[in-house]
């Protein structure tokens, strides 16, 4: 029997209580098995006999893993019930546009761009479901209260003449230009620049929405369990043809050496290999789909300086102000501008420069981008945030690129051991025999 957080038990009972509710819970205080909760106990109750849950791709398989965690009767009925979907398929194929028992929308502020195709299609299908439940910890991004009324639609629907409404603001209508009428002063482009009746907003939102942070969480640890998200690999015939045959021809690249081949196995992954430059890689993508619901401070970790800029050049793009210390860096004590300017929002570390001897504590999350190969960095690293001066709970987030060798890394490190030659050698063993004939 899973034992819930106080926290958590405070969330489920919101959902017990409500049909359709907004988990407002920040990143590591556990709505993925709150929400998982509330959907077996619906199900044992006879209530519904479907759900689906829409998430991005890169956090689909954390679902499967929470459903692991139950005991084996309660795995069987939600195995049963579940349809678990990513945000780019669900508007894309028809056989998801039925009724359902229930709908969790995660990191939900993916549909508060009301007039996107998934915002339209999942908001069309939430009003054929009988239980609606969003899931996000950044329900409001830089305060653009705007942005709460598709969250809304979802969970309150109602079918108006052009789509969908909404009846949760009944001191404005059911209509988006109702909501703006009543709460947004428009700038000359028309868009939400200021905000009325705040006070009243509020209400309405906390109404629908119980709002955890990690910082309020007595109950939880100083360390949080790791959060895995599982990247696509967008190169697998490169991939396989380098692990087979130590090289790959198209493109005249050699890896005879065992050391050298996990390096370019390694930097395959991250979209990367010398003398080709960027390759297909999905990890970018699942960084901007995590910063789009990430407010506050991160620290990055990479191995590989093409990786680094790769980021840094996704940052600026996105306007995020950041600072990058890596082996190039001449001011090594940089990472000190990132604990006291507030509007640095990121650091960008390699794990040779910034793995030990700072402090990185402004920041209660590290997002590794790609696996280190040694176990004491690994640790040392996690230390740059769990330091004297830290008031949350730390989150640490890991980027592994699905069915490759980062996850044997991966594997390694969580035992405490280096990923050496004798582990990689056995891996390519491993993976001999498992894809032997075109096995899979």
């Amino acid at each position: 029997m899973i034992e819930l957080y106080r926290h958590q038990q405070i969330a489920l009972s919101h959902m017990r209580t409500n049909s359709s509710f907004l988990l407002a819970m920040e990143q590591g205080t556990g709505k993925t098995l709150t929400a998982l909760t509330r959907l077996a106990e619906l199900a044992e109750r006879g209530k519904i006999d479907s759900a689906l849950i829409v998430a991005p791709k890169a956090v689909l398989a954390s679902w499967e893993r929470d459903v692991e965690k139950f005991d084996r009767d309660r795995q069987r009925l939600l195995r049963r019930i579940l349809t678990i979907v990513n945000y780019d398929l669900v508007w894309r194929r028809s056989e998801y546009r039925r009724h359902w028992g229930a709908i969790v929308i995660d990191e939900a502020h993916y549909v508060k761009n009301r007039t996107s195709n998934r915002s339209k299609a999942i908001l069309e299908m939430a009003l054929d479901s009988d239980y609606r439940y969003a899931l996000t910890g950044t329900p409001i991004s830089n305060g653009a209260l705007h942005d709460i009324w598709s969250l809304m639609a979802f969970l309150e629907p109602v079918k108006i003449p052009r789509g969908i409404g909404t009846t949760a603001f009944p001191e404005a209508g059911p209509t988006y230009y109702n909501f703006q009428d009543r709460y947004c002063f428009l700038d000359q482009y028309f868009k939400p620049y200021r905000y009325r009746h705040v006070d009243e907003l509020q209400e309405v939102i906390a109404d629908h929405s119980y709002r955890v942070k990690k910082i309020d969480c007595l109950d939880l640890p100083d360390k949080l369990p790791d959060e895995i998200y599982e990247i696509d690999l967008a190169e697998p015939k490169l991939y396989k043809e380098l692990v087979k045959e130590s090289a790959i021809m198209e493109i005249e690249l050699l890896a005879e050496n065992p050391l050298l081949r996990m390096l370019r196995l390694r930097q395959l992954c991250s979209g990367h290999l010398p003398n080709v430059g960027s390759l297909k890689c999905g990890k970018l993508k699942a960084l901007g789909e995590y910063l789009d619901g990430y407010d506050d401070k991160l620290v990055i970790f990479a191995q590989f300086t093409a990786s680094i800029d790769d980021i840094s050049g996704l940052l600026k793009k996105r306007k995020v102000k950041h600072v990058v210390l890596d082996g190039r860096s001449k001011d090594k004590a940089i990472w000190r501008k990132f604990q006291t300017d507030d509007s640095i929002r990121v650091i960008i570390c390699q794990y040779e420069a910034g793995a030990t001897g700072i402090d990185l504590f402004a920041a209660s999350t590290i997002l590794y981008y790609e696996p280190t190969i040694r176990s004491n960095t690994l640790e040392q690293s996690r230390d740059r945030i769990h330091r004297v001066g830290q008031s949350h709970p730390c989150s640490y987030v890991h980027f592994i690129s699905k069915g490759t060798i980062e996850r044997e890394i991966y594997r390694a490190l969580q035992g405490f051991a280096d990923f050496s030659e004798k582990l990689f050698s056995e891996y390519i063993s491993e993976y001999a025999r498992s894809h032997r004939g075109g096995a899979r």
